[in-house]
């Protein structure tokens, strides 16, 4: 599962892949579940020191732990092909092994079928920026994807289904292409494309891929990329949808639980080491590149990319101890161990790919007593708004609606609902079970794609204003003689009537999104969910942007009168410089 590597490399391979005809020999696989796929029988481990990593930049920190000692007699060794590690884990030459969590659940059935069970031990890292989802310019949004491509049993195929459940399409209406590899080969993989990134460019037809970065931006920059090819969609928006895991085989952790929390331990230990390395690169230079060089080596084949493999730490953010606690306990997050599980069994459930539901085992550390001699145990961690201030956040989200209006001619627009208002309400209560639907479903997408920000919309009902302009532009006197009456004025309407009636509208409905955006706030307060606040803008729409612009009937009018949540990704705005690794 290589999730890097070099742009120049990376733009040959798939022009290797774009060769008349190739398209004809892909290597499209039929998906089956990983369970019935692996037919390995289990043996007992002959080397409890062998350990798996992948090519990915919190697998550094690992590395780093076997360079200074911290997991003394570790070797590690890199394998990118899942099945072949899951049979690797079966055959008994490493208890561990190394995946996304849904790559991990995708597994399970495979080490039941052989007498055992996997036990989810530690969380390395949130994907950052390293995933994306590529579509041609047919695609604006989302919900207009019908075909999309991933690697069979890879990080791609759960957040390919989740981003389309959460945009209110169907996966099981979308046709996925699976290939056994995730990036584009090195040598260009000979006769055969064997990568999405590959079939994307070779077949117009298919309207998605997703791919790691250095593939995406082969496919949409410079002399070789796809015509028309954008970036729709990255983990830096859902830095909470990717989780990088180590699991441990039930049998080995019930004989040597000993070992294996001293080796999690190690693991705390190594991410604290390699933060406080990175901080201080100017005065450990050395040590600094001992340990890129070594890593670049193991993970991406080379000990040349010491600059590659730093950007691809840059795009993983460690958890540490903190995060650990919350993944494992469902502190402070929506995103924990338990609640990514059933999210995860669900949708590959909907889209036709049942795992199964069950619980994962966990081997039920004392994160406590882990965490005594860590540094950064106890940290709080929270997503960073691209904003500095609240005010700062007000005045870009309101240029930004300012120059781009309509909802659906955005594509910065990742998701949307909508949460109906009541005729002159005013205030909006965190408790109200009229609400609580709709903060539930907000307070999990907020969660999830921790790299958005969440406009709060509040939208007036203007069909008075709407009918004041038709009455001043006709001269209409008998329908101002009305208006004048229902807005309780001594004299006739004018169109000054009419702009303090639309500036009106829009102070009403700027209210009403900020009574919205507190009582979501104070939901997510009450569930302990920890965030930045700046991530959140409320802004009134006033009578701007109503679904029906003749509203002349009662549902209509109360459909006009509305809130709508939106996530939207303004790290277009540019408003500040990106954190370059995360910890």
């Amino acid at each position: 599962m290589i999730r890097f590597s070099t742009l120049p490399t990376v733009a040959a391979a798939l022009l290797l892949s774009a060769i008349p005809g190739l398209s004809q020999n892909a290597e499209i696989l039929t998906y089956k579940p990983l369970g019935s796929s692996a037919t390995s029988t289990l043996k007992a481990v002959k080397n409890d020191k062998n350990v798996p990593v992948i090519a990915w930049g919190a697998d550094v920190a690992t590395q780093l732990a076997v360079t200074d000692g911290t997991l003394p007699g570790v070797k590690l060794y890199r394998e990118d092909n899942f099945p072949a590690q899951v049979d690797n884990c079966l055959n008994g030459n490493s208890p561990y092994l190394r995946g996304t969590l849904p790559m991990i659940l995708q597994a399970r059935k495979a080490f039941q079928n052989a007498g055992t069970d996997l036990v989810v031990i530690y969380q390395l890292s949130w994907s950052n920026g390293g995933d994306c989802l590529v579509v041609r310019d047919r695609v604006k949004s989302i919900k207009d994807i019908k075909s999309v491509a991933v690697q069979l049993y890879g990080p791609h195929e759960h957040p390919a289904i989740k981003v389309l459940q959460d945009a209110g399409a169907d996966p099981a209406n979308v046709k996925f292409y699976y290939l056994p590899e995730l990036a584009a080969p090195l040598d260009g993989g000979g006769d055969k494309i064997v990568s999405p990134p590959g079939l994307f460019e070779a077949r117009e037809d298919i309207d998605a891929v997703w791919v790691i970065s250095p593939d995406a931006a082969a496919l949409t920059e410079g002399d070789y990329a796809v015509k028309g090819a954008k970036i729709l969609f990255t983990s830096k928006q859902a830095s909470r949808i990717i989780p990088d895991v180590y699991a441990v085989r039930k049998d080995y952790l019930d004989a040597n639980r000993t070992k294996v929390e001293s080796f999690v331990k190690g693991l705390l230990k190594a991410g604290e080491n390699l933060r406080d390395l990175v901080d201080n690169k100017a005065k450990r230079t050395a040590e600094h590149r001992k340990v890129m060089t070594a890593s670049a080596k193991l993970l991406l084949g080379d000990a040349g990319l010491v600059g590659d493999t730093e950007a691809m730490l840059s795009e993983a953010e460690l958890v540490g101890h903190s995060g650990n606690v919350a993944f494992f306990t469902g502190q402070g997050t929506t995103r924990s161990l338990e609640t990514l599980t059933e999210e995860i069994q669900v949708a590959f459930d909907k889209a036709g790919r049942g795992i199964g539901r069950f619980e994962i085992p966990t081997a039920g550390w004392d994160w406590t007593a882990l965490g005594s001699g860590l540094k950064y145990a106890g940290e709080v961690k929270v997503a960073k708004s691209v904003f500095k201030s609240s005010e700062q956040a007000q005045q870009k989200v309101e240029e930004f609606l300012l120059e781009n209006p309509e909802l659906d001619d955005r594509d910065t627009a990742l998701f949307d609902f909508t949460v109906p208002f009541a005729a002159n309400q005013n205030t909006f209560n965190s408790k109200d079970e009229s609400l609580r639907n709709y903060f539930k479903q907000a307070m999990g997408m907020v969660d999830t794609y921790a790299g958005t920000t969440m406009i709060i919309e509040a939208h007036a009902d203007g069909y008075l204003l709407m009918r004041l302009r038709q009455a001043l532009e006709s001269n209409d006197k008998v329908l101002l003689g009305k208006i004048q009456k229902v807005l309780k004025m001594s004299s006739t309407p004018t169109e000054q009537t009419a702009t303090l009636l639309e500036r009106s509208l829009k102070t009403k409905s700027a209210q009403r999104a900020e009574a919205l955006r507190d009582a979501f706030v104070g939901y997510c307060r009450e569930a302990n969910l920890v965030m930045d606040n700046n991530r959140i803008v409320a802004v009134g729409r006033g009578a701007t942007a109503p679904v029906y612009e003749n509203a002349d009937t009662p549902k209509k009018r109360a459909e006009n009168r509305r809130g709508v949540i939106i996530l939207e990704r303004l790290e277009v705005l540019e408003v500040g410089d990106d954190v370059e690794i995360d910890f």
